[in-house]
């Protein structure tokens, strides 16, 4: 009850732009997962940006509206001010750690000093993103790539679809076993990012040169290598981390000619993008 009616030291949040009519009420925003059909104060629930926008109906006597996460902890607090029905809470971009994802309960209080709430309704954020498919420049030239690059050619892109709720965020590409992974002799080469991944599918480019085979320390020799797996790993902000492994089928000879044989999704990392 605690974390539901107060923590009431918690900052509050801004308030957003009144609205001039009544909204109407229990509304779906994403088409899932967001949903307030059970209850008669929360009018508007729906995702922007990286922001939770939440409205309230006209007649409601809400002051403040509490965000509770799935362990019943105060997520964060917002107060609506007089002729507002509005309020914004920062779900995305907010910290550096994972979004704990799962059922969410939004709490109406008339004041912090109410011992009941108004009303309530509980609301799925999750994101469950899977990486669909890897793309090599040199096979894809019609694709949006920076061909003032003289190198686009050894650019690769991700293809990541979103089944959650919500939006995740794509923070970082990790490339495990990737030519120029080999060619730099690290088992590894990262790329940061900062791309919204909405419920949909999102094509994020990444403008390493990951099929790089020569470079101005030297080239790879190829005659040791045959049919070698690549994986890619998304690190996102919101749901686990989806990885997907591509196997590159390398020349034998000095030129070195890569090919594509197959690729698929790997099993997520279940540990991603929980606190």
């Amino acid at each position: 009850m605690l974390a539901t009616i107060g923590l009431s030291t918690a900052a509050l949040a801004g308030c957003t732009s009144d609205s001039s009519t009544n909204p109407s009420n229990n509304s779906t925003a994403d088409g899932t997962g967001l949903s307030t059909e059970d209850s008669d104060v929360f009018a508007n629930v729906e995702m922007n940006g990286k922001n939770l926008e939440v409205e309230v109906t006209g007649e409601s006597a809400t002051e403040f509206i509490n965000l509770v996460d799935p362990n019943g902890e105060l997520f964060d607090q917002a107060r609506l001010e007089e002729g507002v029905t509005k309020v914004v809470f920062e779900i995305l971009g907010r910290y550096e750690d994972d979004l704990l994802t799962g059922e969410y309960e939004l709490v109406a209080l008339e004041s912090l000093k109410s011992d009941d709430p108004i009303d309530s309704t509980t609301i799925s954020l999750d994101a469950e993103c899977k990486i669909t498919d890897v793309l090599w420049a040199a096979e894809n030239p019609d694709m949006d790539w920076d061909k003032n690059s003289p190198v686009w050619d050894e650019y690769a892109a991700v293809v990541i679809e979103n089944e959650g709720t919500i939006p995740s965020l794509l923070t970082e590409l990790q490339w495990e076993g990737a030519p120029a992974a080999k060619l730099g002799r690290d088992d590894t080469v990262s790329y940061h990012h900062e791309i919204r991944l909405p419920p949909g599918e999102t094509t994020a480019y990444s403008f390493g040169q990951i099929y790089q085979t020569s470079g101005a320390g030297g080239s790879l020799d190829c005659s040791e290598l045959g049919t070698e797996p690549m994986t890619v790993t998304a690190v996102v902000q919101v749901g686990p981390d989806p990885s997907y492994t591509q196997q590159i089928e390398y020349g034998d000879d000095q030129s070195c000619d890569l090919t594509i044989v197959k690729g698929s999704p790997t099993d997520s990392d279940s540990t991603g993008g929980e606190n």
